[in-house]
């Protein structure tokens, strides 16, 4: 069984219509909010599995600068992923849309195909690089030193970079990378599949998906059928979609 662990601050009738959608999508999934907004919308949820991650690393403005954390959200959510007893957990934020029916039977087949523990969007090698999160990072020994210090592989010095947004995860990958406590904040998109790398699990790209979960690119309504004829799984971003109620009547 699949979690699919949706992120979201929106507010409860939002949440309530994205968990209908996606269940619509793939019933066989079990869904699980992780809630970054106020208490007070938190306790008004209707859902069935819910955490509430109440860290500020994940509250952040400029995400990159700030060094937005996902470690809280891991945290958080690691022992319902073990208590229910999933093989999989697909890591979606609230403005990534399903476009086909079982999706996750779908990401599943590319984890096998890719023979891989993680799978991520926009997957790229960059300690080599002027990637400007890693270049940011850089100026902090600590940096490289963390690897240097959790690290099985031969070469430690391998620095990865993916969106955290449709991550898709062999639990014992999720679970694994959720007990980490660096000593200095890193930025998620660094984080998450660098540490994934360095405990051992594999980390491979989703092919010719990355277009369609640009976050540069903003997607609306009136194109999801366009995407979904050019192939597009899910896409990603969508602001605001869960809050139009008249989109999902």
């Amino acid at each position: 069984m699949v979690a699919t662990v949706l992120l979201t601050h929106e507010p409860p009738a939002a949440v309530t219509r994205m968990v209908a959608h996606w269940l619509d999508h793939d019933p066989e999934q079990v869904i699980i909010v992780a809630y970054g907004g106020s208490a007070d919308h938190y306790s008004k949820l209707q859902v069935e599995h819910a955490v509430f991650v109440n860290d500020p690393e994940l509250r952040t403005r400029d995400h990159p600068r700030e060094r937005q954390s996902y470690l809280g959200v891991f945290a958080a959510v690691a022992p319902l992923v073990e208590e229910l007893g999933v093989s999989h957990v697909h890591l979606a934020e609230y403005d990534e849309i399903p476009l086909i029916p079982c999706l996750n039977a779908r990401l599943l087949e590319v984890l096998s195909r890719e023979n891989a523990d993680v799978a991520g969007h926009r997957l790229n090698q960059v300690e080599s690089t002027g990637h400007p999160h890693l270049t940011y990072h850089r100026h902090d020994p600590a940096f490289m030193d963390y690897w240097d210090s959790i690290s099985i592989r031969d070469d430690r010095t391998v620095v990865l970079s993916m969106l955290g947004c449709g991550s898709f995860w062999k639990a014992e990958a999720f679970l694994a990378v959720a007990k980490l406590r660096p000593p200095i904040r890193i930025y998620l998109e660094l984080m998450l599949p660098t540490a994934a790398h360095h405990l051992g699990f594999r980390v491979r790209p989703f092919p010719d998906q990355d277009r369609f979960m640009a976050p540069e690119v903003p997607k609306h309504p009136g194109e999801f059928e366009a995407f979904r004829r050019q192939g597009a799984l899910r896409i990603h971003p969508v602001k605001g979609y869960w809050s139009q109620a008249d989109l999902h009547r």
